[in-house]
């Protein structure tokens, strides 16, 4: 199996205010979205930018992590994309190799 055919789990992390712009992209690109999750999370550390008061005196940040399992050159045609409609220092990805995923029936 080749690196480019091989899956990835692909996370991505972005502020709250960027979360339904994002996951409607993904939506209308099935080919490289097929499925994912998302869900609410919080940002802790020196390199989280706090926004308003409010996360400043609670000291974490509200963002959305979004998880999908792809082909690796899918994730990376879907980053490029990304890239192109969502340039922001705030936004942060990883990706890891999946060594098994599927449905169970």
């Amino acid at each position: 199996m080749s690196l480019e055919s091989a899956s990835v789990v692909l996370t991505l992390v972005m502020p709250v205010d960027v979360e339904d712009a994002l996951v409607e992209t993904l939506l209308e690109h099935p080919d490289l979205a097929p499925g994912f999750t998302s869900q609410p999370v919080e940002g802790h550390g020196q390199r989280v930018s706090f926004i308003g008061t409010a996360e400043h005196v609670r000291g974490r940040a509200a963002y959305c992590r979004v998880q999908l399992v792809v082909p690796r050159a899918d994730a990376d045609t879907l980053l490029a994309l990304l890239r192109e409609r969502f340039a922001t220092s705030r936004m942060f990805f990883w990706m890891v190799p999946a060594i098994a995923s599927g449905r169970l029936a």
